[in-house]
């Protein structure tokens, strides 16, 4: 790993001379006192020195695993985490730790079995998500000539990254290439050379020559990355905190990172400003100015973030810096997002370890949307990004060329420049995967048949599952799907799933169990009422209405329901979740011996939400002239509202009762009244308590339009506040 995205540097430039004598726990002391200043390679040194002395115990291993990680060394860190991950008191982090390590080497279907057992360890509800690390390399290898690449020859054995346009026809970039005769200065958080800036020429066929360094700015800390204005003389570069001579530290002595501007032509050469929100507490850096110039996209760790480091924005405003804008959750994660580039067509591209990748830091880009929000970001996927950390992306105004850095194998050695050339766009592509089971023996079904369906029960594709017994659709946003998997001698499988929100997931797993065709098997799906998407969370509860045994199950993020039944018996499903109107529905399996109750064709399961004061309208109450009595339709709709206030007891409603604008106000206020306590009746003699129910008849005094006394309107402008309603008032809680 080479010093790329270093945004927690301190100073500490004398090399190690040796370790104090003593037991292991001497050295586990002074390892410690480096792996918190985050000298993360002389922690490396220290801890095992102290397992070589024995003391192979679960803190020196955790350390040398996330040690070996954070120096990009993955390979050592998969042995020490295979060690960690065996301890009886493992904790979630290490099986994490593990799974990382693992998919950073290029072992994804390990690397899924361990993330995998890491969600089950944090993840409690029954929606919990596979990480689907393998399909997603699938995903992301899908389009291997989409991009052309190849290495720059101006790569060195030390750490060569972060090219940005210089003007037309130059870039500047970082490395430590550098090396000072006698004592050398090091990066303690890797025992590296510390950066500087260079120049290089592009030539004709993308690749760079002529590096040299940019000694203007070059200082005995670290310089780079940096980001320059469209015609090359602006410059806006990382630097330890240091101005004017003055390096600055925070309170536990670290040296942050900070942004300064320098132009490097005319009379004020090398002249260096700080950047107006510098701050010696926490770390600034890897710029990146708008084709504009107006726009400076920048890393920090600053608080207030969704964690680890993320990308902010400042704008210029009447010559001034605003303040730092957060890019939001479509683009920073708990984790590290670093080096933003903003494209000619106002894409940002950068580098991310929490959006789903290959692994390590993975390459991304976000289209521009509305008030300066970006899109979902896109993986740009393999030859670009890979196992290893790839990293500082840019590209020409003609969206065709340039250059990015990798630390993958096979280069000049560490962090290395690849040019590249995009042969087609990006597109954004999403999945459904998962795995068809045989319940009876708890195994994996090989070349069983898969169908993607629309809710109609058209047939969009069809697959066959792999030797692993998995299938995998493309599947399209904001669509509602039901998957369903055959199998001889064995009931249909069935799983639902939308992607109204699957630009955050990419790939929507579902597993599908098969049955054998024996018994009576109670299935459905719920949805939403009157928008897209399937129900998570709810309680679905089967009662036996002969024995009162029941069963229960949360639904997960189809909305799937399935319980097996017993024949010849009545039943009662009681639907549940918190802030939504319960549901039951009666179900019978009378003269029954075998087969499939679906239960939305028993009952619309579509669940509507409780919105305490907002009014719902009946649709069949009328009244005759000057009348209150209530007719065989007006009493069938006020039955299901029966219905629903049993099964919801602790509703609290108030029913309002409107007339139209014509007539005397205070006897439209009697009438309305003498209406809504008809309808109140109603709901008591059938069982409803009168504290539940509030009558209220307003009158015409909450018009819905116009037609207010002495307006003259047409009757069926008259009509609209001609309303029958209830509204919810409150919920009671036992």
């Amino acid at each position: 790993m080479g010093q790329r995205h270093l945004l927690f540097l301190f100073l500490l430039v004398l090399p190690l001379t040796g370790w104090s004598q003593g037991a292991a726990d001497g050295y586990v002391r002074e390892a410690d006192r480096h792996y918190q200043q985050m000298s993360y390679a002389r922690a490396v040194e220290g801890y095992r020195v102290a397992a070589e002395l024995g003391a192979v115990n679960e803190h020196v291993t955790r350390r040398l695993a996330d040690c070996y990680m954070r120096l990009g060394r993955s390979e050592e860190a998969e042995l020490w985490y295979a060690q960690a991950v065996k301890y009886l008191n493992r904790e979630p982090r290490d099986l994490y730790g593990y799974a990382e390590a693992l998919k950073s080497n290029g072992r994804y279907q390990e690397a899924e079995e361990w993330m995998d057992r890491y969600l089950q360890m944090v993840q409690t509800d029954a929606g919990a998500r596979r990480s689907n690390i393998s399909g997603f390399a699938r995903k992301f290898t899908q389009d291997l000539d989409r991009f052309s690449i190849r290495q720059v020859s101006t790569n060195t054995p030390f750490s060569d990254f972060g090219a940005a346009w210089l003007g037309q026809g130059r870039v500047i970039f970082s490395s430590s290439r550098h090396e000072s005769i006698g004592l050398q200065r090091r990066a303690a958080i890797n025992d590296q050379p510390f950066l500087d800036l260079y120049t290089a020429d592009v030539e004709t066929d993308g690749g760079l020559s002529n590096a040299l360094p940019l000694s203007a700015l070059n200082t005995k800390y670290h310089e780079g990355p940096a980001s320059a204005n469209a015609s090359g003389d602006v410059i806006w570069f990382t630097r330890n905190n240091f101005f004017k001579g003055r390096a600055q530290r925070s309170q536990n002595g670290l040296s942050r990172l900070s942004l300064y501007k320098a132009r490097i032509g005319g009379n004020d050469r090398g002249e260096v400003e700080q950047f107006l929100y510098n701050n010696s507490e926490v770390s600034i850096g890897h710029p990146s100015l708008s084709p504009s110039g107006r726009d400076l996209y920048f890393v920090s760790d600053m608080p207030g973030g969704f964690g680890g480091t993320d990308l902010y924005v400042c704008r210029e405003q009447a010559g001034q810096w605003g303040e730092p804008e957060n890019l939001g959750a479509t683009v920073n994660t708990p984790y590290n997002e670093s080096f933003p580039f903003i494209a000619a067509n106002g894409t940002l591209y950068f580098a991310s370890n929490g959006h789903a990748g290959l692994g390590g830091l993975d390459i991304f880009a976000a289209d521009p949307g509305a008030n300066g929000v970006f899109a979902a970001a896109v993986n740009v996927g393999a030859p670009v990004n890979g196992p290893k950390d790839d990293f500082a992306f840019i590209i020409d105004a003609s969206n065709k060329k340039g250059y990015f850095s990798s630390n993958r194998p096979g280069g000049a050695g560490d962090d290395d420049i690849y040019a590249f050339t995009m042969l087609a766009p990006l597109e954004q592509r999403f999945l459904c995967t998962g795995v068809v089971i045989d319940d009876e023996y708890e195994t994996p079904v090989i070349e069983a048949q898969v169908e993607l369906r629309d809710l109609k029960g058209q047939v969009l594709a069809s697959t066959l599952t792999d030797v692993r017994g998995e299938y995998s659709f493309s599947v399209e946003k904001d669509r509602e799907y039901k998957l369903v998997a055959r199998l001889k001698g064995r009931f249909d499988g069935e799983q639902h799933l939308s992607t109204e929100n699957i630009e955050k997931q990419q790939i929507v797993a579902r597993d599908i169990h098969l049955v054998p065709d024996a018994g009576i098997w109670l299935r459905g799906a719920l949805q939403f009422k009157d928008r897209i998407g399937f129900v998570s969370g709810a309680t679905v509860s089967v009662v036996n209405l002969s024995s009162f045994f029941s069963e229960s199950m949360i639904t997960g993020d189809g909305g799937d329901i399935s319980f097996r039944l017993q024949s010849n018996e009545e039943f009662e499903v009681l639907i549940e979740r918190a802030g939504f109107y319960s549901q039951s529905v009666p179900i019978s399996t009378i003269g029954m011996k075998q087969g499939l109750i679906d239960l939305n064709e028993a009952r619309d399961l579509a669940m509507e939400p409780i919105e305490i004061g907002q009014a719902v309208p009946f649709k069949y109450i009328r009244w005759a002239s000057q009348g209150a009595q209530l007719d065989p339709q007006a009493r069938t709709e006020l039955d299901a509202l029966v219905e629903r206030l049993t099964v919801n007891p602790g509703l609290v409603i108030e029913v309002a009762v409107h007339s139209d604008a014509r007539g005397d106000a205070a006897e439209l206020l009697k009438l309305t009244q003498k209406r809504a306590d008809a309808i109140v009746d109603h709901l008591k003699a059938k069982g409803i308590p009168k504290d539940r129910l509030v009558a209220k008849g307003y009158g015409n005094t909450r018009p819905l339009n116009h037609c207010v006394p002495g307006v003259q309107c047409s009757e069926e402008e008259y009509a609209v506040n001609r309303r029958n309603e209830y509204k919810v008032l409150s919920v009671k809680t036992d």
